[in-house]
């Protein structure tokens, strides 16, 4: 989701602060690389777009997300508070992904249906920024497809991965009722499914923790490299310690890694307990 690819979670707060978040959709980069493998005409045809062929104003990502808050859409109250709404349920979402296994049933349907309507939002959202007829948002958008389509997808092939993730994750939650009866079974099932789950991306790393532990600036220097969206997808692909370490030395996007690698050894020593 990228969620607005890395951002704040709040207008209001960007000016306080530019804090942001790690974007939900980063957690379906193993889908959206298989679908993007899958799909070359499609990125083909996603690449010689009018949105990436036009030549931006902005000399970055960062600018580029600047002047989209600067823009006459984000000049709109309502505008404004849909998007700090979209932002602040999925980020409180991500958050709490690394638990998933340990909801009872009732818990795990509430989290997918709440997953479902936020990325929904988001997702029409980021459509109508697309449709309207401001520079600024048109803007914005080609530098994100651009950063994306280096890390090997698109915010179309980003957003279909993630449904295919939480249809996965339905049909898991459908198994668990079939079995929840038997306690034996629900045992076993939950074992499986938290050791599944420990070795994705949404398990391995806890984002509750790697919000504490990351600091804002950090985060935002990262997003802006234009390596962000490979790197993120990478370890979405493969979330260990040794695809980490590949990034460490990285100028501005190790010490987010770093955080991140942090976050996964507290999640792991967690789970050990």
């Amino acid at each position: 989701c990228s969620l607005m690819p890395g951002r704040s979670s709040s207008i209001a707060s960007r000016h306080r602060r530019r804090s942001s978040s790690s974007s939900s959709s980063s957690i379906c980069c193993r889908q959206s690389k298989q679908q993007a493998q899958q799909c070359p005409r499609r990125l083909q045809l996603l690449q010689s777009s009018r949105l990436l062929r036009h030549r931006p104003s902005a000399t970055d990502y960062g600018e580029a997300y600047d002047n989209l808050f600067r823009s006459k859409v984000f000049q709109n109250e309502l505008v404004v508070k849909e998007f700090d709404s979209i932002m602040t349920e999925l980020r409180q979402l991500s958050m709490m992904a690394a638990r998933f296994p340990d909801f009872d049933l009732a818990g795990k349907e509430m989290f997918l249906d709440k997953m479902e309507e936020g990325t929904e939002r988001y997702k029409l959202f980021m459509k109508r920024l697309e449709l309207c007829d401001d520079p600024a948002a048109r803007e914005y958008l080609r530098y994100t497809n651009a950063q994306m389509l280096e890390g090997g997808f698109t915010m179309q092939v980003m957003f279909e991965g993630l449904s295919q993730s939480l249809g996965q994750y339905r049909s898991w939650l459908d198994e668990e009722r079939r079995v929840s009866a038997d306690p034996a079974q629900h045992q076993a099932f939950l074992a499986g499914f938290k050791q599944a789950w420990s070795s994705s991306a949404m398990g391995a790393i806890d984002m509750s923790v790697l919000a504490q532990m990351a600091d804002p600036n950090i985060v935002v220097k990262a997003q802006k490299d234009p390596e962000f969206y490979k790197c993120i997808r990478e370890i979405s692909d493969n979330p260990t310690s040794e695809t980490m370490s590949k990034w460490l030395d990285h100028p501005t996007i190790g010490p987010l890694v770093g955080a991140m690698w942090k976050s996964m050894q507290i999640a792991r020593n967690r789970g050990q307990q």
